[in-house]
């Protein structure tokens, strides 16, 4: 599966052929694409951001059980 990112590129250079090519369904799926690119890095931004979280409990939890 494709990061966030590479999917935003791939769609990016679509887009672009579809204008070139004056072709409006290759520029749909280049604007889709990038979209999906989008949706993957949030999701994987949210990710990142609850395993911060359960690294942050476990400390926390682990803290109280030295004390």
């Amino acid at each position: 599966m494709a990061s966030g990112k590479i999917d935003k590129l791939q769609g990016k250079l679509k887009e672009a052929g579809g204008v070139l090519l004056e072709d409006d369904k290759m520029k749909k799926e280049g604007q889709a694409q990038q979209a999906v690119g989008n949706i993957k890095e949030t999701i994987a931004d949210a990710s990142d951001a609850a395993a911060d979280l359960v690294d942050k409990a476990a400390d926390l939890i682990k803290g109280k059980k030295d004390a």
